[in-house]
């Protein structure tokens, strides 16, 4: 029986709720004021042909707006916003409207439909209506959405018979086809139909049977099951990728894809920055200008990444591995994945987002001196990015309302707490509605209370953070008896209405080794950076919207990040503390924890360094040299 997200409304509290309102009030309330493609409608009345224009091809739009879909839709449901809620429902209501007698969905005119060429972007576009479809569907359970879907996917299947992959993909619209499959796989699993999952094996097999043009072939099952065949492809395909082998695993019980998954995942480890993300800037390894193709084939070798704390991580990536880690704590019950989500979305996902929820990077890093568009277009700070791309801004205001809806967990009768944050659980057991009252200060403070009101009483569990040797749990002021498995602790007794659970974890300050022999420190889930001060340029304004700019941030004039951290070693380094700061706002704008660590600066005179979580930062630098002579370490 797999983990399943528990039936039930999660209500964010306190800072996650901010969050989220920032969102509502930034780039996720207001992406269809600021870039066109968002405005016209293209799974409606103005469907396109296919076109080219230079490298961009007419189906870009339709990732665009279906990925902004999907992130509306999400975020008007977690926030129960009436304003959104009634945009989300007036979407889906357009779609069915538009939906084809045939039962096609998508952005094509007719024509002009499941025609495959060197650029295909049918399944890629349909694979976002499905998922947006299916999201509002979970919320809803709207049995005309599901009739929809049903025909949409028996409209797939029959129309979608000739190899897609056999006349090489030149811009990447072929592999992100792949990506129909994730809403096939949550068809197969509603319904039963075999087609569905027959189609999923026959079209991932057909990408593997066959090279590209674009740099993509990192899933392939010859290159994925070859060590020596390191990961190289554009980030953002490798990383949304990576849970197909998983989900046909699922489907046909076959082994060949849990191999082919537990080896992609190998792969991918040794191309993680420290904060969590994938190297991809645009590519993990080289870059297609390199590329030589003679007789469709590949005569060049390509390396594989250093992911140095410099190296850029794309927006799109760390939003797609965090959907990968979701389903694959579910599908093979391994509550690890939560603790590598809450990791990426807590530092890489936080650290290239400004704290407005009015502008992303495109591209960021651990290690960032200066985000602007001078230096890399992808690197300023933009609601769109539309002189790069406009995928990374709609796929982040994915990543924190999905991150909220696994907050907490099934497992046959079992309630599990999954990921700590401020929220309130409504949930009905045993014909009662049931709350839960989480509060908590996590990720900044590791200690979290569940008050319980109901007159039901249920089986019990949390998980157990991988930063936590060591906890203490609480039943009504007492000590309760627990046992742990596999990453959890399950309580012995029930709760139930009138009891209060008081959790308390005990963290302690880690470091970490990049590549390049460099060290950053953390602290529980949180990685943490000197924060270098800013000074911001807007370089645009956008008309469609209030307050929203294009931006570069430098560093003030004089500023030095050049430290040499001191310790006797380089594994839990005893010259650092954990200090809190009183702060009582929201904590991305004013953090209540920092770390004070003893450093040498660039004269070699000792200091006291503060770092602050590296999502509290635009410009920082979180990996140093560190001097662990213990003879001649440096005190006071």
């Amino acid at each position: 029986m797999s983990l399943k997200k528990a039936p039930g409304r999660v209500i964010p509290q306190g800072w996650l709720r901010e969050f989220l309102r920032r969102d509502a009030k930034g780039i996720t309330g207001n992406l269809d004021k600021l870039f066109e493609d968002c405005a016209v409608d293209i799974f409606g009345k103005d469907k396109v042909d296919h076109k080219e224009n230079g490298y961009w091809s007419s189906w870009w739009a339709g990732e665009t707006q279906g990925n902004w879909m999907e992130a509306l839709i999400r975020l008007a449901f977690v926030l129960d916003d009436k304003r959104l809620l009634k945009r989300a429902a007036d979407m889906v209501e357009n779609i069915l409207a538009n939906q084809s007698e045939d039962g096609y969905i998508g952005i094509y005119k007719e024509g002009a439909r499941y025609v495959v060429t060197k650029r295909f972007g049918e399944l890629w576009t349909q694979s976002r209506a499905m998922r947006s479809l299916l999201c509002y569907y979970d919320h809803t359970q709207d049995e005309r959405v599901k009739e929809a879907l049903l025909r949409m996917a028996d409209n797939i299947v029959a129309n979608v018979k000739e190899s897609v992959f056999a006349i090489a993909d030149e811009d990447g619209s072929k592999g992100h086809s792949l990506m129909i499959i994730d809403g096939m796989y949550r068809l197969y699993l509603m319904t039963g139909k075999t087609e569905y999952r027959d189609f999923c094996i026959w079209l991932y097999d057909d990408y593997c049977a066959h090279i590209s043009q674009f740099i993509q072939d990192d899933l392939r099952s010859s290159n994925v099951l070859n060590p020596d065949v390191p990961f190289v492809g554009h980030g953002p395909h490798t990383c949304e990728m990576l849970r197909l082998p998983l989900q046909l695993y699922r489907m046909t019980g076959n082994d060949r894809y849990l191999i082919e998954y537990l080896c992609a995942v190998k792969k991918l480890n040794k191309n993680l920055s420290l904060s969590g993300s994938c190297k991809s800037d645009e590519f993990i390894g080289t870059y297609q200008s390199a590329l030589v193709m003679e007789n469709n084939e590949r005569t060049s070798v390509f390396g594989g990444s250093v992911p140095l704390p410099s190296t850029a991580y794309e927006y799109c990536s760390t939003t797609e591995l965090a959907l990968d880690y979701i389903r694959a704590e579910h599908i093979l019950e391994d509550v690890s994945y939560a603790d590598k989500l809450e990791w990426l979305v807590y530092n890489a996902g936080f650290a290239s987002k400004h704290p407005s929820g009015k502008m992303i990077q495109y591209l960021g890093a651990d290690n960032m001196y200066d985000a602007s568009h001078a230096v890399n277009p992808r690197y300023d700070y933009s609601p769109t990015h539309d002189d790069a791309a406009v995928c990374c801004a709609p796929n982040a205001c994915k990543l924190m309302p999905a991150f909220t809806e696994e907050a907490f967990l099934m497992r046959e009768e079992v309630l599990i707490a999954n990921l700590y944050l401020p929220v309130r659980f409504e949930f009905v057991r045993g014909g009662n509605r049931m709350t839960i009252e989480e509060k908590t200060e996590y990720p900044y403070r590791y200690d979290v209370t569940f008050t319980v009101r109901g007159k039901s009483e249920f089986p019990f569990a949390f998980r157990l953070p991988a930063y936590s040797a060591e906890f203490s749990v609480r039943k009504n002021g007492r000590e309760c008896a627990y046992e742990k498995q596999c990453g959890l602790v399950y309580l012995r007794e029930q709760i139930a209405g009138g009891d209060v659970i008081e959790l308390v974890f005990r963290p302690e300050i880690r470091m970490h080794r990049a590549v390049d022999g460099t060290y950053a420190l953390s602290y529980g889930t949180l990685l943490f950076s000197k924060d270098i001060p800013a000074v911001c340029k807007r370089y645009r304004k956008y008309e469609g919207a209030s307050g929203f700019y294009d931006c570069d941030f430098m560093p003030v004039p004089h500023e030095d990040w050049n430290y040499t951290i001191l310790t006797r070693d380089a594994v839990t380094c005893e010259e650092a503390s954990v200090e809190y700061t009183g702060a009582q706002g929201y904590p991305l704008d004013e953090t209540p924890v920092v770390l004070s660590v003893r450093a040498l600066d660039r004269y070699a005179y000792p200091v006291q360094l503060k770092l602050v979580p590296i999502g509290a930062t635009t410009l920082r630098r979180t990996t140093f040299p560190v001097y662990t002579d213990e003879d001649k370490i440096y005190r006071r």
